[in-house]
């Protein structure tokens, strides 16, 4: 026990003074220069021990657990035993950089570490189970997820409520056809996204044309690229002509999400965009007092010599106008009128 604790001692001083005593055996004088890069080696020596030890506390009480184990990737652990020896031999064989070579020694002591609990050596349930077996595992899963980062780094942003608008989008004529099935599943499959099961004709639950209209906006809300938020018109039409029919439902709705990305885009680039102004002209004191009760959030404004409550501004003419087709089915006279937006 003594002589450990000496043989410890010892270690740290020649981590200390190795560079002293290599120049002294040289013959060759030390100057101050020298000594302050060699207590700056021997301190990062030092460092270079303590890193790698609470690297691997950190995880070893955790080493049992298979989640963690296959957190680990074990073609990069193992990769640092085919950087750590040849740097290893080099040190003690050429250069007599011993420093280097202790550098080495302890990046070979993770490399092992990490390839044992990579492999699951530790996890309770692997008991039995022959090393290069358990290797064997590591490795196939390795293949599996390898392109996992891949993935997620060329996914467009926003890739998932793009996914979610297309399934809402095919179900919004109540019915969904097996090639807008084909098609989103073509593009989940691409960006790695799980989808639920669909099954062709009528949906489980019918889009409400507002809730997707939310979804658009939260989409475009994350700031996408602009060549994505252009490209997301086109997939739209491509679900909409999907199985050679358009409905009036995917027609109003496919104008207003254009008419929304387009809006993005002006935002963006600068420019003018067609929209259409919902108005509500109520006929009488009365009308007004009902309308306070249902929009009472809108104030009523002096326009075209009447009052008039704005309800909105849409993007396609057959969204405003079935706005329109609501309040006049309310009683209230209700129009649309056409206007240019500059959004630069």
């Amino acid at each position: 026990m003594i002589r450990n604790h000496y043989s410890i001692i010892g270690l740290f001083i020649f981590i200390l003074l190795g560079p002293n005593i290599l120049y002294a055996s040289s013959g060759e004088e030390i100057t101050l220069f020298q000594k302050i890069i060699g207590v700056l080696v021997s301190s990062a020596l030092v460092f270079s021990l303590i890193k790698g030890y609470l690297t691997v506390n950190k995880i070893w009480k955790r080493r049992k657990n298979e989640e963690v184990a296959n957190s680990i990737s074990i073609v990069a652990a193992m990769l640092g035993f085919a950087v750590g020896f040849p740097f290893l031999l080099n040190s003690l064989l050429i250069t007599n950089d011993y420093f280097s070579a202790a550098k080495s020694v302890i990046a070979l002591c993770l490399a092992f570490v990490f390839t044992m609990i990579g492999t699951g050596y530790y996890v309770d349930s692997n008991r039995g189970v022959g090393f290069i077996t358990l290797l064997g595992r590591a490795l196939n899963l390795e293949r599996k997820e390898s392109g996992d980062l891949l993935s997620d780094m060329l996914r467009p942003k926003g890739a998932r409520k793009i996914i979610d608008i297309l399934v809402k989008l095919a179900a919004i004529d109540d019915d969904i056809a097996q090639e807008e099935i084909d098609l989103i599943k073509q593009f989940s499959e691409k960006w790695n996204i799980e989808i639920p099961e669909l099954k062709s004709g009528k949906p489980d639950e019918l889009t409400n044309l507002v809730e997707l209209k939310a979804l658009v906006q939260s989409y475009l809300d994350e700031n996408p690229d602009v060549e994505v938020a252009e490209g997301l018109v086109d997939l739209i039409n491509m679900m909409a002509e999907a199985d050679d029919e358009v409905t009036k439902e995917e027609s109003m709705a496919v104008a207003e999400f254009t008419g929304m990305i387009a809006h993005y885009v002006s935002l963006e680039k600068g420019g003018e965009v067609e929209m259409w102004e919902v108005n509500i002209v109520p006929q009488g004191d009365e009308q007004i007092k009902a309308v306070r009760e249902l929009l009472p959030d809108l104030d009523v404004v002096q326009d075209r010599g009447g009052s008039v409550f704005k309800v909105g501004r849409y993007f396609s003419e057959a969204y405003a106008e079935a706005v329109c087709t609501k309040y006049i089915s309310l009683g209230l006279y209700s129009n649309s009128t056409k206007l240019k937006v500059n959004f630069s």
